[in-house]
């Protein structure tokens, strides 16, 4: 295959079309970080992985563009396999109805719905006037056999132009941690002022660049994730359609999101958007040289990684979570087979398959566990919590490595 084809580096700022681009890091040639290998020898392609930094538009975001029919039309991602992720759409339910008020009639629609967890708690609360979007046909499949109505398609201009005709304007428009992994980002932006009613909402969840920048995510930067928003990056990208923020929430998810409420009309902002404002104009996220120091930062964690791992020898390491942004952490870090015997991932699509790079085995939890691990790595940290649990419960009495947020710990 063509490694040429599947890749097109910027020359400009994805949002501002600015030639101004200012470099932060390179974290190397990497695998796709889904592309899990069905042998521990199979070819895989590598592709660079660098992020760099607008000064018009404040935007971090990845310097490479990989065809996105190779990243999403079939997708391993489920939503509904992490308990976290479940109770969460709970919330976000209630935080969405009791903000906006909107009556159970109204149409609302969610682009990237994956398996359809997050309509569903809509439609529990009575809403039934629902519709998801997603790409992977494989998850539009397994939310329609759930009874959540799922087009298998890309959001744009003719998607949400076919909505709008075979259904009708949508009065709330949901993007969940999917803005930041859109190639053609303005044609999503686009598809959201044609499908939202004048009088409707939209609704954008995003992995916070300030959260990223100060407790060090760096495995959050994977060849899916090409934009890593800040509040004012965001609202540039939104103003530019004139689309108005309005309101912000925030989500435990990818251990820490922004929810941006916005609309066709200039609303009142809300107390809690112009606190995060001036709290983010604070933190310096949005000055180049916060961006360098994050650099310096990210080579330094990936000594003290070596240093865990050089104090783990002799002991049976498993790790759990089979993440995408666990491979960006792996392949930079060199992690591979020989540190870490198997990985348990709770996603039964992983199971008997190799993580890319580093070629360790994905297992089931039981299977886990009767390796009898003397260290548990936890690569899926942001779902630390519930980890812990499960292998508490289970009788785990070893310790656990985990490497997030900030500096890596014993637990």
């Amino acid at each position: 295959m063509d490694l040429n084809k599947n890749i097109k580096i910027i020359s400009e700022c994805r949002i501002s079309g600015s030639k101004e681009l200012n470099s932060i890091i390179d974290l190397g040639k990497q695998p796709l970080a889904n592309s899990l290998k069905k042998t521990v020898d199979e070819n895989e392609l590598k592709y660079p992985l660098s992020i760099s930094f607008c000064p018009k538009s404040f935007l971090v975001q990845l310097d490479q563009t990989i065809n996105k029919n190779i990243l999403f039309d079939d997708y391993i991602w489920l939503t509904g396999t992490s308990i976290s992720a479940k109770n969460y759409a709970q919330t976000f339910s209630e935080n969405v109805v009791n903000k906006l008020n909107i009556s159970k009639s109204e149409f609302i629609v969610e682009i990237a719905s994956n398996d359809g967890t997050f309509l569903k708690s809509f439609f529990n609360k009575g809403y039934k006037n629902i519709l998801g979007i997603d790409p992977a046909s494989n998850l539009a499949d397994i939310a329609n056999k759930n009874g959540i109505p799922t087009l298998p398609e890309y959001m744009n201009s003719d998607t949400a132009n076919n909505i709008v005709s075979k259904y009708q304007k949508a009065k709330i428009v949901i993007a969940r941690n999917v803005i930041p992994h859109v190639s053609d980002i303005l044609e999503v932006i686009k598809g959201f002022t044609i499908l939202m009613q004048d009088d409707g909402y939209g609704i954008i969840e995003f992995h916070n660049a300030k959260t990223i920048l100060e407790d060090l995510h760096y495995d959050s930067i994977y060849h899916e994730h090409l934009f890593y928003f800040s509040i004012k990056s965001i609202t540039f990208l939104l103003n530019s359609f004139d689309l108005f923020p309005f309101d912000i929430s925030y989500s435990p998810i990818s251990g820490g999101s922004c929810v941006i409420y916005f609309s066709k009309k200039n609303k009142q902002t809300s107390y809690e958007l112009m606190k995060a404002i001036k709290i983010e104009e604070s933190s310096g996220i949005n000055n180049f040289l916060a961006w360098k120091e994050f650099a310096n930062k990210v080579f330094n964690h990936k000594q003290k990684t070596f240093d865990f791992i050089n104090s783990f020898k002799n002991k049976k390491i498993v790790g759990f979570g089979s993440s995408a942004r666990s491979q960006t952490y792996l392949n930079f870090c060199g992690i591979t087979n020989n540190e870490i015997m198997a990985i348990i991932d709770n996603n039964e699509l992983k199971h008997n398959m190799f993580s890319p790079g580093s070629s360790i085995p994905i297992i089931s939890f039981e299977k886990g566990m009767k390796i009898k691990p003397d260290i548990i790595f936890i690569l899926a940290w942001n779902f630390k919590d519930e980890i812990i649990q499960s292998c508490t419960n289970h009788g785990y009495k070893g310790s656990f490595f985990i490497p997030f947020p900030n500096t890596p710990y014993l637990h």
